[in-house]
């Protein structure tokens, strides 16, 4: 089954710490007679999995909502405890939950294996991707109102600021001005589905080739 996080992306660097190896994490629970079984894919994406260890059967019980009784409240109390020690141990807070800025997050990751950098304390909605070999940034995440971009809206939506030729590209439509970045070499997204998520990845690859050496 997949377990879908709010507010919360799994830290890969911490996995290993935890005891898993290869994106895979057992552990008995139950006195030994369950087999609990989380999986990380590359993409950021949980699975979890109760085998009985005597059938070899998977267990499902403890995630029907209608389901009560002693035994199966054992088995769910138990196997919640293990997930939450997890996400405790494994998982950071992510303020971007737009559906579509975390496929875009996904992409970066399976594509270039970068993760978000949250720089700055005073600023938790704002993170970069950078390149690992010239440390140049070709990214920048955050939550800001649509006030902010001239629009007369003061929705709040997630965005995306990346390199390219933006006075080529701007129109105050789709692509915006660089929010708070240098205007002529960069310009702002919105993660609202009003780009197509192939076109930002697109132009997401675009601007990973400008932040050379």
């Amino acid at each position: 089954m997949e377990i879908k996080l709010k507010n919360k992306v799994v830290n890969f660097d911490k996995l290993k710490i935890f005891g898993f190896v290869d994106g895979l994490y057992k552990k008995n629970i139950c006195d030994n007679q369950f087999k609990l079984i989380i999986t990380v894919a590359q993409d950021g994406r949980i699975f979890t999995k109760l085998e009985d260890n005597f059938s070899g059967e998977e267990y499902i019980l403890h995630l029907v909502e209608n389901s009560v009784g002693e035994y199966v409240g054992n088995v769910r109390a138990e196997y919640e405890k293990v997930l939450a020690d997890f996400v405790e141990s494994c998982c950071d807070s992510n303020i971007f939950g737009g559906e579509m800025t975390q496929k875009l997050i996904r992409y970066v990751r399976t594509t270039y294996g970068d993760e978000l950098e949250f720089l700055w304390e005073n600023y938790p909605t704002t993170a970069i991707w950078r390149r690992k070999d010239s440390k140049k940034w070709y990214g920048l995440l955050n939550t800001l109102s649509e006030k902010k971009l001239k629009l007369d809206s003061e929705k709040i939506v997630d965005v995306v600021n990346l390199r390219g030729d933006a006075l080529k590209l701007v129109d105050n439509e789709k692509f915006f001005p660089a929010w708070h970045m240098n205007k002529k070499s960069w310009l702002t997204i919105r993660l609202d589905n009003s780009v197509p998520l192939e076109e930002v990845c697109r132009l997401l690859d675009e601007s990973y080739k400008l932040a050379v050496k």
